[in-house]
């Protein structure tokens, strides 16, 4: 199995940005007045390629049945200077059908969770997808986080395990998807 990952980080002129305004917070708080700069993070996409899946054989006659897989990635640093108050959030989940399904008919739920590799490291639950009735899913799934949790501790990590659970009727032979979880976070000072 040729397994390949990428992490797509926004462009870094945002890091310039957020110096700027943390510089010009730094000038013009020689006043009275209390002075706060909010800045949003660019987009991080963690994308795992070809995660394979073993078939179920006689899936069709098993009805809904579940399996799951395991990979890791490891986190681009987040190098923020102390006083900055940040958050980062899992806000979507991209599944891509590349080899052996058609669609994503067959799902009929999905949950995805997070685990850095760290010493007594708990894992975070970034998604949970429960496929609506009548629901008609082609190639690409995109699943929305539904309640965001700020998991900036768990990002220190230099890596981290994701692990993808999927119930449904499953196909009978192997398949393969890429997986991206995309982030997103905001950056605040207050002087």
């Amino acid at each position: 199995m040729n397994n390949s990952s990428r992490v797509v980080v926004g462009p870094s002129r945002s890091s310039s940005l957020v110096g700027a305004c943390l510089a010009f917070a730094l000038v013009a708080g020689g006043g009275a007045c209390t002075l706060s700069v909010e800045a949003d993070v660019p987009d991080v996409q963690v994308t795992q390629h070809d995660v394979m899946f073993p078939g179920v054989p006689m899936a069709g006659l098993a009805g809904d049945v579940s399996t799951g897989i395991s990979f890791t990635q490891n986190l681009p640093a987040l190098d923020l200077p102390s006083g900055i108050d940040s958050t980062v959030q899992a806000v979507k989940v991209d599944l891509i059908a590349k080899s052996g399904v058609s669609s994503f008919d067959f799902l009929s739920a999905l949950h995805i969770t997070m685990t850095p590799n760290a010493a007594g490291a708990t894992p975070i639950e970034l998604i949970s997808y429960e496929k609506p009735a009548g629901t008609t899913v082609g190639t690409t799934l995109s699943i929305p986080a539904k309640n965001p949790i700020n998991i900036l501790d768990q990002w220190k990590a230099d890596s981290a395990s994701f692990d993808v659970q999927v119930a449904g009727t499953l196909p009978e032979k192997d398949w393969a998807i890429d997986v991206s979880v995309h982030f997103a976070g905001q950056v605040s000072y207050k002087y």
